[in-house]
């Protein structure tokens, strides 16, 4: 009775004071005071059509907060401000309350942000881990005590849950106070190895995920997105200053799209950089504090038959073992003759003996190798013709190797290519359950979207990534996202690489290899690809342009808005009719791009070297970003331009000596040739 006779007064002064920022509309003032009273419940609910009409009326989205304000002990005076206190009584302010009802309208407390720490102020909060936490558990802990230092100078203390839960904690993983906290069991075999829940139960954040990565991920999801911070390359993190680090009200999972990642770029291999970017491949170096990695069979990762039966040991007494090719055996470039029995008992011998010797890994590869030559041989050009493809012979051998697998090892999983001349499924052989077949796009082109370009092969690879779909469970992809003729080159893909992870999501891909500049940083936009690769590979819905300004801001300071107009450009050329752009296309010397572009691209550049001359860090990445402009420029250059030249190519090996580990191209003897060039060119 008390509290309702306080709500009536309440909505009488509201509606009193309200009238007047309500115009004199009473119907007006009305509805503004329902958005008081139900503001509570609508934040809690996520309805955003609510809180906008609070932020119009009231000029506040969180009705608690302006309840509290000065604004209302100014409007209505100190009696109102203290019936209000009175009437949210004792209840906590972040719980989300009914305290009264008049007229069929709840009253509800609206949650509050939780402020995990302050900067100048002792730790408000500790961070509680389960007392037998996994190795990426511990290091989970030590990685959000570590950057919440780092942003607001506040080092929060670490406990195990074997004690009496804090009064303010940040609890990973799955602790013995979780269940209680959630109302529930926290459900981690949903979440599987790599999901999490972010929940807030004021006072307290959970951050629920299971041993393996899920808690580390859950952990740089709150980093990145509550405290700002930044992973861009392993030599540049964006860490704020914060006043404090605070924590809106939330509850959402999150899984990712792909459950293997891969962005396989010189500098995402470092095991850190890698985690904290949510990748999970053996393909980047992490350890048991990063949650280890999907990986394969040691020694064994892809083009597996030379491996499996070696050439060296088995050619000179058994030639049958290898591809019959206008009637001759072939030693070197060969494939393995898929229908010779004892060609699949070597085979299977060897891949289980590779299991027992290292049997946590997750696939073993019977695959390919890099190179055409399959087997014409009586018995395999009958099966291929029947299959209209070389994968019905493929695929044949390996469901046989996958099955005599299976019966030792009934979880292990063998995986194979759909590579070249085994792109295109067969017409009636299907993969077994435990076989992973992963399609290799390298005919196509990545100026634009695979399904948006009228690229033959790319119209080809659509229509087999979904018959392979519909075939089986268990797709991967190898994808490429570099030249690897000019890893240097100028290779405007980035309007590809969304489009193609989410087609690739959609045709139900489960495991993705991007393979980029892999041998050397400073790529053409290298550590932007790698960056945004991770991200989509995690989740291909994350909207481009606020990534793009994010890096472009984060990662070249001062200088992002010329770097992002030589971006947008070069980018522009490849986007009209016609315009194609293939892995090894000699992107230095042919259209579309104009050799007059580079001349103005060089000195979009220069204005950005200069904008960042004071910041030693964006200059380091300026510099470096210019290479493939430069580059470019000096490939372009006419006859009578030595004096040019010879600045150019100074410029450019000055530059290769302050960066170390760069790479000109996939090839040692371009890589080589390259450089010796341009020594030659530098000389007076």
């Amino acid at each position: 009775m008390k509290n309702q006779t306080m709500l009536n007064t309440f909505a009488t002064a509201i509606t009193a004071v309200l009238m007047t920022t309500a115009g004199g509309r009473a119907a007006d003032a009305s509805n503004t005071v329902k958005v008081f009273i139900l503001a509570g419940q609508s934040n809690m609910e996520g309805k955003a059509a609510n809180s906008l009409l609070e932020w119009k009326m009231v000029g506040s989205n969180w009705g608690f907060h302006y309840l509290g304000s000065a604004i209302w002990f100014n409007r209505i005076g100190k009696a109102m401000g203290e019936a209000m206190l009175e009437l949210i009584g004792d209840d906590h302010p972040a719980k989300a309350v009914t305290a009264a009802k008049d007229g069929g309208v709840e009253v509800a407390a609206a949650a509050q942000p939780l402020t995990l720490a302050t900067r100048g102020q002792a730790a408000a909060y500790t961070i509680v881990r389960p007392a037998d936490a996994s190795p990426s558990q511990i290091y989970a802990a030590e990685e959000l005590q570590k950057f919440t230092e780092e942003l607001t100078g506040v080092k929060l203390p670490i406990v195990g849950d074997d004690g009496a839960l804090p009064e303010r904690a940040v609890l990973l993983g799955n602790t013995r106070h979780t269940a209680a906290l959630l109302g529930g069991p926290a459900d981690l075999k949903a979440l599987g190895d790599d999901g999490f829940r972010l929940r807030t139960c004021p006072p307290h954040l959970l951050i629920v995920g299971g041993p393996v990565r899920g808690t580390l991920y859950g952990v740089y999801e709150t980093l990145e997105r509550f405290g700002g911070c930044r992973w861009y390359t392993t030599w540049h993190s964006v860490i704020p200053d914060r006043a404090a680090f605070t924590i809106p009200e939330l509850d959402e999972t999150q899984k990712p799209a792909f459950a293997m990642r891969t962005s396989f770029w010189f500098d995402m291999f470092k095991g850190d950089l890698a985690a904290r970017n949510k990748l999970n491949s053996s393909s980047h170096d992490l350890k048991d504090q990063h949650g280890g990695a999907i990986r394969f069979c040691k020694g064994n990762f892809v083009h597996t038959f030379g491996v499996l039966v070696p050439p060296a040991e088995f050619f000179d007494g058994h030639p049958e073992y290898f591809s019959e090719v206008n009637g001759k055996r072939l030693k070197d470039n060969s494939q393995l003759c898929l229908t010779n029995p004892d060609v699949l008992k070597i085979v299977i011998t060897r891949v289980l003996e590779n299991i027992r010797q290292d049997p946590a890994a997750n696939l073993y590869s019977v695959s390919q190798n890099d190179c055409l030559n399959f087997c014409t041989c009586t018995n395999c050009k009958a099966i291929d013709t029947r299959e209209e493809s070389n994968s019905g012979t493929m695929i044949a051998f390996v469901n046989q190797v996958a099955e005599a697998v299976e019966k030792e090892f009934p979880s292990i999983l063998i995986e194979t290519l759909a590579y070249n001349m085994t792109r295109k499924p067969p017409m009636t052989v299907r993969p077994r359950r435990n076989l992973v077949v992963r399609l290799c796009p390298i005919e196509c082109e990545y100026s634009k979207p695979l399904v948006r370009s009228e690229f033959d092969q790319n119209r080809k690879f659509v229509e087999e990534i979904r018959q392979w779909s519909a075939m089986t469970e268990k797709l991967y992809i190898w994808d490429y996202t570099t030249n690897f003729r000019d890893y240097l080159g100028p290779f405007p893909n980035v309007l590809a690489l969304q489009g193609n992870l989410k087609f690739f999501r959609d045709n139900h891909v489960v495991g993705v290899f991007e393979q980029g500049a892999y041998q050397g940083r400073h790529a053409d936009f290298a550590e932007l690809k790698a960056w945004l690769l991770a991200k989509w590979l995690w989740n291909p819905e994350l909207p481009a342009e606020p990534l793009l300004n994010d890096f472009f801001a984060g990662y070249y300071g001062a200088a992002a808005p010329l770097v992002r107009r030589y971006f947008d450009e070069i980018h522009a050329f490849y986007q009209k009719p016609g315009a194609t752009l293939s892995i090894y296309d000699d992107v230095l010397r042919q259209p579309p791009v104009t050799a007059e572009f580079y001349i103005h691209a060089v000195e979009l550049w220069r204005q950005a070297e200069a904008a960042v001359k004071d910041s030693a860090a964006h200059s380091y990445n300026v510099r470096m970003g210019a290479i493939p402009a430069l580059f470019a420029h000096l490939s372009r250059l006419p006859a009578g331009s030595e004096d040019e030249r010879r600045i150019l190519a100074a410029d450019l090996l000055a530059r290769f000596n302050e960066a170390k580990d760069i790479w000109i191209s996939e090839s040692a003897e371009i890589h080589k040739n390259t450089l010796e060039q341009w020594a030659h060119w530098s000389q007076p």
